[in-house]
């Protein structure tokens, strides 16, 4: 069975523990989440040849609006700690592909005039180490 690189097995990972889908516009079915991965935000190399990457994420989560506006920022407020929780609450390694993973930021996108939608994303990042190469391509040794 061929590997994935590093990158794309944290990515996977991280989908499968938030239970969304990666770069994905439709969100026909609500509730839902998608996980759209951005940037290697910071790329370090250690004092033994291994590079450090801080790969930030954003999940994206929508829900159905309670019919009462008056509660929207409880709603979105819920669903933000819920989120946050299910990212960093239960493995923050991944199952040991990452070092570390946190949010960063967070917000409300509360419905617009005429919509029954209530958004929440989360920034996250998750911090890896990879040898020396191209973690877009490069599948991990066996050892790493």
């Amino acid at each position: 069975m061929a590997q994935i690189p590093k990158r794309e097995a944290i990515i996977d990972a991280l989908a499968t523990l938030l239970g969304g889908r990666r770069a994905d516009r439709e969100m026909a079915e609500l509730p839902a989440r998608v996980l759209w991965d951005a940037e290697d935000a910071q790329v370090e190399r250690d004092r033994y040849g291994a590079i450090t990457v801080t790969t930030t994420l954003s999940l994206i989560e929508q829900h159905y609006a309670a019919a009462d506006y008056s509660t929207w920022s409880t709603q979105g407020n819920a669903m933000l700690a819920q989120a946050i929780a299910d990212a960093t609450g239960i493995d923050r390694t991944l199952g040991g592909l990452a070092d570390d993973l946190t949010y960063t930021a967070a917000a409300i996108m509360y419905p617009d005039e005429g919509s029954s939608i209530i958004t929440v994303g989360i920034d996250l990042a998750v911090r890896w180490k990879h040898p020396v190469g191209n973690p877009y391509i490069d599948a991990p040794d066996a050892e790493d």
